[in-house]
C-alpha cells in the first residue's frame, strides 16, 4: 500500500504546500475568484498567474515571436499578456521563487466535457504544468459566468473534491479534468469516474458584424449523452471527473498500420 492510499484509507488529509492558480477567462474572471477561495481553503501559499484577457478556445497556444508583459497586480498576483500556457511556463520559470506543489486551473465559465477539452485553455493550463511535472486539476463549472451563484457547487464542493483528489494521488503525465455540474449543491450525489464524451456534430458560422466578417457560432452538439460519459454524469447529477492522459497515441491502433520502407 502506498503512503498516498494509506492516507485515503484512514482518512487523514494529506497538507497543502504551495498552489498556483491558473485559468483561461482572465485574471478578473468571478470563477478565477472561486477558485482562490477553494486554495485558501486549503493552504496559506497560494499565488494566482493568469492571462490579462479571456482566452477561451487557446487550447495549448503559446506566444512565439512578440514579447508578452507580467504585472504584479496584487500580492503573489500575476498578469501575463499571453495564453494559459504561457502564464504556467512564466510562473514557473520566471516569477515563482520556488516551483508550486499543485497547480488548480480554473474554475472554468461552463463546462469543459467531450471533445471540448481539446479547445480548453483551462485544460491546457493543466497540462502545461503536468509537462513541468507538477501535479494539476482542470476544473469547470457547467452554466457559470459572471454571477457568483452560478458557482454554488464549485463554491461548495470544491475544496473536498481536491482534497479528495489530493489524497489519492495520480500517475504523472495524468490530469484529473473535474466538472461540477450546476443547480443546488445539496442534491449532488458525489464525483463519478466518467469518459470523456463524443459530442460535437459541427460547427455553426455566423455572420459579422460588417460585411465579409464571420464568427463561430455555437456547436451542434449530440443532444443524448453517451452512457458513463462526463456529460452523462452531470446531466445526472453527478460532479464529472475524466482522467485525461499526455500521451494522444492510440496505443491500441498501432498494429492496424504497416510500416513503410524507402
Amino acid at each position: 500500500m502506498t503512503e498516498n492510499q494509506s492516507d485515503v484509507n484512514s482518512g487523514v488529509n494529506r497538507p497543502f504546500g504551495r498552489i498556483l492558480l491558473c485559468n483561461d477567462d482572465g485574471i478578473d474572471a468571478v470563477g478565477l475568484k472561486v477558485l482562490r477561495a477553494i486554495a485558501n481553503s486549503l493552504s496559506d501559499d497560494v499565488w494566482v498567474v493568469a492571462p490579462v484577457q479571456n482566452h477561451s478556445g487557446a487550447s495549448r497556444s503559446i506566444t512565439l515571436r512578440r514579447d508578452v508583459e507580467i504585472k504584479e497586480v496584487a500580492h503573489q498576483e500575476f498578469s501575463v499578456s499571453g495564453t494559459p500556457a504561457d502564464c504556467i511556463i512564466f510562473a514557473v520559470n520566471k516569477i515563482l521563487d520556488r516551483r508550486p506543489d499543485l497547480v488548480l486551473s480554473g474554475v472554468n465559465h461552463g463546462m469543459n466535457v467531450g471533445d471540448d477539452v481539446l479547445y480548453s485553455g483551462t485544460v491546457a493550463a493543466a497540462m502545461e504544468a503536468t509537462l513541468a511535472g507538477i501535479p494539476a486539476i482542470a476544473l469547470s463549472q457547467q452554466g457559470g459566468r459572471e454571477n457568483r451563484e452560478e458557482y454554488q457547487v464549485a463554491d461548495a464542493h470544491g475544496a473536498s473534491l481536491v482534497q479528495h483528489l489530493w489524497n489519492s494521488g495520480w500517475t504523472d503525465r495524468l490530469v484529473p479534468n473535474v466538472n461540477f455540474p450546476k443547480g443546488d449543491p445539496d442534491t449532488i450525489k458525489g464525483m463519478m469516474v466518467s469518459t470523456t464524451d463524443l459530442h460535437k456534430f459541427g460547427d455553426i458560422i455566423e455572420e459579422g458584424a460588417t460585411a465579409g466578417h464571420f464568427r463561430l457560432g455555437p456547436l451542434i452538439s449530440n443532444p443524448d449523452a453517451n452512457p458513463g460519459s462526463d456529460r452523462a454524469a452531470i446531466r445526472d447529477g453527478w460532479i464529472a471527473m475524466t482522467p485525461l492522459g499526455m500521451d494522444l497515441t492510440a496505443h491500441q491502433h498501432i498494429s492496424e498500420f504497416k510500416p513503410l520502407s524507402f
